[in-house]
């Protein structure tokens, strides 16, 4: 049975904070989950990011946003909760589908983040 509607989870580590590290981590991040799940802006109902506190040169939302993926899908970002342990340079994101599934959900976990779900690295 498929679903009506459906996320796409995925994670990133970021090597070090700055703008430009972000913004790259963002950008392939955000490219891998929409070619591997066969979508594009139009199947999207919102983003949600969450980045760990020690991510402060820029928000994963507003670098989205500036790949231009994402002109007019609604976009969130929130801070990770602080956990003993927690890996560090870290961003999340759970993308929302509208629609009903077509193809199977591909999670993208890279650049370190695999160890988050190594259930979802290939």
């Amino acid at each position: 049975m498929k679903k009506t509607s459906y996320a796409i989870r995925g994670a990133v580590q970021v090597p070090f904070d700055s703008i430009k590290e972000i913004n790259s981590a963002v950008k392939e991040l955000m490219e891998k989950i929409y070619s591997l799940n066969k979508i594009s802006e139009e199947d999207v109902a919102f983003v949600l990011f969450s980045q760990t506190s020690d991510l402060k040169s820029k928000n994963a939302a507003s670098a989205f946003r500036e790949t231009g993926m994402a002109s007019k899908t609604p976009l969130f970002c929130v801070g990770e909760a602080e956990i003993a342990g927690m890996m560090r340079h870290v961003i999340r994101v759970l993308v929302y589908i509208g629609h009903e599934e077509i193809n199977p959900v591909c999670p993208v976990y890279i650049n370190g983040a695999e160890k988050l779900r190594p259930d979802f690295s290939k």
